[in-house]
């Protein structure tokens, strides 16, 4: 199975139905598996690495739970928020889910961060089950989407587990497979702020390693950061929509530069030689940004 394939099924969440929820952001990255002979890069949606693409209802009181009365309480008190009897047997049906995709451990922890989500939109709680975020404290607002975050790697592990050939882990989790060091960017343009940041790895294959995917954003605009090893003797290379390919060296380091052409993302890639026991990998930076910003991104990935 090649790589695309893999990205295109990890991403393929239930906000893909929910696209016309209130709130529901839609985060666009270039997900890319690019080997000689087969260089292709599409756009893909990657809605659904959020709490949102899979623990909200699609329609009336947006509540989050699992296993429904360990969160609320009670049916009772979920009604009295806003719901439904019948959204209600939908949360404890994505629990049910969730039970099933995650170990003890992740389950609990999921299910701790839920109460916690359940306890702010239970004080947002309008008459008709509207949220209203401005209810919230500053303080309260920062933590809100904090633990939306935090709830990320859970979200992927419980879509994709259900019938899809692909794992989706944590940074921690695929640090522990690959043999080059993982970084987040030390800098990103002003404004940019982490998405969601996972690895995404065939489930089937032996020796598959995860390829690191993260997405920066700031109001619509996005950048897609790629980190992935290279085994021995595999040659890499770039996407042929790109109008122009330009091949030079960056510091010490094999860049190639592709430009998009007018309203389309540019994208480089870098590639850092094996060394010290660590293997080659190749960072490689998507947006609609200068060269020049694109280069800084990648290197300061490097120079930690």
């Amino acid at each position: 199975m090649d790589f695309e394939k893999q990205i295109r099924q990890s991403l393929k969440t239930e906000a893909e139905k929910a696209s016309g929820t209130e709130g529901m952001k839609e985060k666009v990255m270039n997900n890319i598996f690019l080997k000689k002979g087969r260089t292709r890069m599409k756009k893909r949606l990657l809605a659904g690495i959020m709490a949102t693409a899979i623990l909200i209802p699609t329609a009336g009181f947006a509540g989050y739970s699992y296993l429904s009365d360990r969160i609320f309480g009670s049916q009772d008190n979920f009604i009295s928020q806003g719901g439904s009897g019948a959204e209600y047997a939908h949360i404890e049906e994505k629990l049910t889910q969730a039970k099933r995709a995650l170990n003890e451990k992740e389950y609990a922890e999921l299910e701790q961060l839920l109460k916690e989500i359940a306890r702010y939109h239970a004080k947002m709680a309008e008459p008709g089950g509207k949220l209203n975020v401005d209810r919230l404290t500053k303080e309260e607002k920062q933590r809100y989407n904090q633990l939306e975050k935090e709830m990320e790697p859970y979200a992927a592990k419980i879509t994709v587990k259900e019938d899809n050939p692909v794992d989706i882990l944590t940074i921690e989790e695929s640090q522990k497979l690959l043999s080059f060091p993982v970084h987040h960017p030390s800098y990103v343009p002003e404004g940019y702020t982490l998405g969601s940041a996972v690895g995404v790895m065939d489930a089937n294959a032996k020796k598959s390693k995860p390829v690191i995917n993260m997405y920066y954003e700031h109001g619509d605009a996005g950048i897609g950061i790629f980190q992935q090893e290279i085994r021995a003797g595999e040659q890499v290379g770039m996407p042929d929509e790109y109008e122009r390919i330009q091949k030079y060296k960056l510091e010490s380091y094999e860049v190639t530069f592709g430009q998009g052409g007018s309203d389309k993302e540019d994208g480089l890639s870098l590639v850092v030689p094996a060394q010290g026991g660590k293997s080659a990998y190749r960072i490689y930076v998507a947006g609609k940004l200068p060269q020049a910003e694109l280069e800084k991104i990648a290197l300061s990935i490097v120079h930690q």
